[in-house]
């Protein structure tokens, strides 16, 4: 009698272990697959633009940092590779049309991604840099400093 009671009491825990086990894996699977949607921002096109708009700096760690800077060229990302014998310097140009029609398209997507210390940004036809989570924990508070940064290049005379 005991020895029944033991093995139903043993059966009724290897199930409850199983649904939990089960019920924790559907939520990660479900967290895996949630889409982030990231909202394009509205500009107003009467705000005031900021031409003194700071330098971004997108990612850094004890090896690289990588900038955009607003120059007379238009939007320029810098990459800044500390390493031995890695190439740091200019990586890409936007100039001013480009930036204007970025804006137009809104082709500027920041992507979290399931990475701790790193998500990525694409801004136009330059896809998938990295950017530091350190340094933006929040996608769109980058998305805004990107869109500021373009609206600055987009009026400049």
């Amino acid at each position: 009698m005991w020895q029944l009671l033991i093995e139903i009491v043993d059966l009724l825990s290897k199930v409850a272990q199983t649904a939990i086990a089960g019920f924790g894996a559907w939520l990660a699977w479900q967290a895996f697959l949630k889409e982030d949607n990231q909202e394009s921002e509205v500009v107003d096109e009467n705000t005031p633009v900021n031409p003194d708009v700071e330098d971004i700096k997108l990612f850094e760690t004890a090896n690289q940092t990588t900038w955009l800077k607003k120059t007379s060229n238009g939007i320029e990302c810098h990459l800044d590779d500390r390493r031995p014998d890695k190439r740091s310097g200019h990586r890409w140009t936007l100039t001013q049309s480009m930036a204007r029609n970025i804006l137009q398209n809104g082709d500027i997507y920041v992507t979290p991604g399931l990475k701790l210390n790193s998500g990525l940004i694409s801004v136009g036809n330059h896809t998938n840099w990295l950017y530091s989570k350190r340094l933006f924990p929040e996608p769109a508070g980058l998305h805004h400093r990107v869109v500021e940064l373009l609206r600055a290049v987009a009026v400049q005379t």
